[in-house]
């Protein structure tokens, strides 16, 4: 009896741990917030369906910026998502902390203020990506090459539910 209870305990404990990980709590130990948004580090990152280089690659990555939501985290390995739901797993040593945005929208207009009736400046459509700057109310300042403006948050993908980045 008491090794069913023993038996129990430890089938307790690992379903506790599992609960943990679909809870986005970091199993690790990183003290990072999670959910949280980072970039790829490199033009070449592979997406594994595992914490560890022993499980397939579900994808490969060509796009240097691109933001990817951290939804868990195991030793060094970090479960993300991108802008379409997919996700997997990528080294921590591939992601960056800079913050980009990719444009989700077909056509937006980039403006020279953060108001609606301030001249367009460029026309962004969907896929370019651009530095994040910082945003205020339903606006976020943006970079891409040469050219700074203000975009609706909106239309970018990169940024968390209610976050406020400055």
């Amino acid at each position: 009896k008491f090794t069913i209870i023993a038996v129990t305990a430890i089938l307790s404990a690992n379903a506790a741990i599992v609960s943990a990980q679909d809870n986005r709590i970091s199993i690790s130990g990183t003290n990072h917030e999670i959910p949280r948004i980072v970039t790829l580090k490199s033009n070449r990152v592979i997406m594994r369906g595992g914490p560890g280089r022993d499980f397939p690659i579900k994808w490969q990555y060509q796009r240097k910026g691109l933001p990817l939501k951290v939804v868990g985290e195991f030793d060094v390995w970090r479960k993300v998502m991108d802008s379409d739901g997919t996700t997997g797993w990528m080294h921590v040593s591939t992601l960056s902390i800079k913050r980009m945005a990719l444009i989700t929208d077909t056509t937006v207009k980039i403006h020279k203020s953060a108001n609606e009736t301030s001249r367009a400046i460029a026309v962004a459509e969907k896929g370019v990506l651009a530095e994040l700057e910082y945003c205020r109310g339903g606006w976020c300042k943006i970079t891409t090459g040469d050219l700074t403006g203000w975009i609706f948050r909106r239309s970018i993908w990169g940024l968390l539910e209610g976050e406020v980045f400055n």
